[in-house]
């Protein structure tokens, strides 16, 4: 190095560390081939309709016909429908739920309707065999094939066969509402020549959880809804249940077929209530006698204003085809009752037992039973036999206010009426056709009372089980006959149980009315 002259070294650093180029391309080309994938799906279900298939639009008078292809997306047409628009699935095409009916702002119903619906007629009750008529929908998982969101108002299903393809147990398959307020309840609902079913025992708990309001089912079949050590239902409500209408159905379940309470709502405004059961056939298969939970046909634990109307029910090997027991389930309503309960011109055969009635819950506090009224049915028999886990009995009463049962006619094996317990007040039994079983009417109560007497005016007892006159238990101002020959009926081997012309008990009852049912004959 010479003198003066300064050796500067360059120096040497580490290049700065960064992300490839070549990683950000693929980050970026990974991000919009994503992006790609899911419009390409979306649009193929019909979601945005820009890339792949769009849905057939069809625009009426009315509004739009949304047609949506087999395997469709339902969801996205629901979204892009608005009121008075109809979503049509293709007949005989299945569809995979959940579908979500959302709240939106309607003012008319959205149809959600199979294609072939002409073919169903309207006003008449579908069955299984119209199956291939109807478009399908079915759940894979646990949650429901179709359920409401809250609020979710003006939807309308037509012609749709609904059942789960999953080995998960599924608590509901058709959810309308579980809200915990007034204001988030569904309403305006329909469904309407619909098939509900499950595929096997104990893979659903009920067809249709019922928590909506101004609700109609109505012209479908709901069956299947069974399970060992479960509490099934075809149909249940309790909570937020209103002004709903249940007409022309056929309804299985297996503790119950339909029952409104059985859980606890949060606040007494929340009670089932204003309920129509009307001309609807309940029953349980034979396939059910065993291995599975039986417990009735028509259950009340928790409503208001309910009528029971010209149903056929039948079929119930364990206990009583009625229970009208009040009961705050959980403990964590006390407001529980039941009020203002008309049960008439409805079929019951084949039964162990007839009407279980509680007028409070005798575990929790509770509200009272009032106003009930059972009226003009038949109970063709009630028995206590070798296949009937029951007594045969016709009522069985505990507690309550203003119970009316009048001009019905039973031919029960078991008891008139039993009273454990509590009496109920205002308790009236008159113009009956039944039979006196062995003890006739049994409790804590002497027949030679007067205040028995005006319980019990006017009936007429059948000695059906042939006791001896020292053992009849009923009050003065009642008939005994010792055969169903002697009331005169008009033709019992046709089912026409109503009185004949010369039967010296016509125009005996109120009003000059008739003992007994006046009931067309039984097919």
């Amino acid at each position: 190095m010479q003198a003066g002259t300064i050796n500067i070294r360059p120096r040497v650093t580490q290049a700065k560390r960064g992300i490839p180029r070549w990683l950000v391309y693929f980050a970026i080309a990974g991000v919009v081939l994503g992006i790609a994938a899911t419009l390409g799906f979306d649009a193929y279900s019909g979601k945005f309709g820009i890339f792949g298939p769009h849905f057939d639009i069809e625009q009426t008078a009315n509004g739009k016909v949304i047609k949506v292809p087999p395997g469709g997306n339902i969801n996205a047409a629901i979204a892009k429908a608005t009121s008075g628009d109809i979503v049509e699935l293709q007949a005989g095409a299945t569809y995979v739920g959940e579908i979500k009916l959302p709240k939106k702002e309607l003012t008319d119903f959205i149809t959600i309707r199979t294609s072939a619906h002409a073919q169903l007629k309207e006003g008449e009750r579908v069955s299984p065999k119209d199956a291939p008529l109807m478009a399908k929908i079915v759940t894979k998982t646990a949650y429901p094939a179709i359920s409401a969101a809250n609020g979710a108002h003006h939807y309308r299903f037509i012609g749709i066969e609904v059942t789960p393809e999953t080995k998960t147990f599924i608590y509901n398959l058709v959810s309308f509402g579980n809200s915990e307020s007034a204001a988030n309840i569904p309403h305006s609902l329909e469904i309407d020549r619909s098939y509900i079913h499950s595929t096997r025992l104990g893979s659903a708990r009920r067809g249709i959880a019922l928590n909506s309001g101004d609700t109609v089912i109505k012209n479908s079949y709901i069956e299947g809804f069974v399970g060992p050590r479960e509490e099934t239902q075809g149909i249940c409500g309790w909570s937020g249940t209103r002004n709903v209408s249940i007409v022309n159905n056929y309804i299985e379940g297996g503790a119950e077929n339909i029952m409104f309470g059985g859980a606890d709502p949060n606040s007494a405004d929340l009670i089932p209530r204003d309920i129509e059961v009307r001309g609807n056939h309940l029953s349980k298969p034979e396939a059910w006698k065993k291995g599975v939970t039986v417990k009735t046909l028509f259950e009340l634990k928790n409503a208001k204003n309910v009528k029971l109307i010209g149903n056929l029910l039948e079929n119930n090997w364990e206990g009583p085809a009625f229970r009208i027991t009040v009961r705050n389930q959980d403990g964590a309503a006390p407001f529980s009752t039941i009020e203002n309960v008309e049960i008439r011109d409805n079929v019951i055969r084949n039964i162990a037992d007839g009407i279980n009635i509680l007028g409070r819950d005798d575990g929790q506090k509770s509200g009272t039973l009032k106003d009930l009224v059972i009226e003009n049915n038949l109970f063709l028999d009630l028995r206590a036999t070798a296949d009937m886990d029951g007594s045969g009995f016709f009522i069985k009463a505990k507690g309550g206010e203003n119970i009316t049962i009048a001009n019905n006619t039973a031919f029960n094996s078991g008891n008139i009426v039993t009273f454990y317990d509590d009496i109920p007040v205002n308790f009236v039994f008159r113009d009956n056709i039944v039979g006196h079983g062995d003890y006739g009417i049994h409790g804590p109560i002497d027949m030679r009372a007067e205040s028995t007497k005006a319980m019990f005016p006017n009936n007429l007892f059948i000695n059906l089980n042939q006791i001896p006159a020292s053992d009849y238990a009923f009050p003065s101002g009642n008939v005994m006959v010792q055969s169903p020959r002697d009331v005169g009926f008009v033709n019992i081997a046709e089912g026409d149980y109503r009185l004949g012309a010369t039967s010296k008990f016509r125009g005996k009852g109120r009003g000059g009315k008739d003992l007994g049912a006046t009931l067309s004959p039984v097919k």
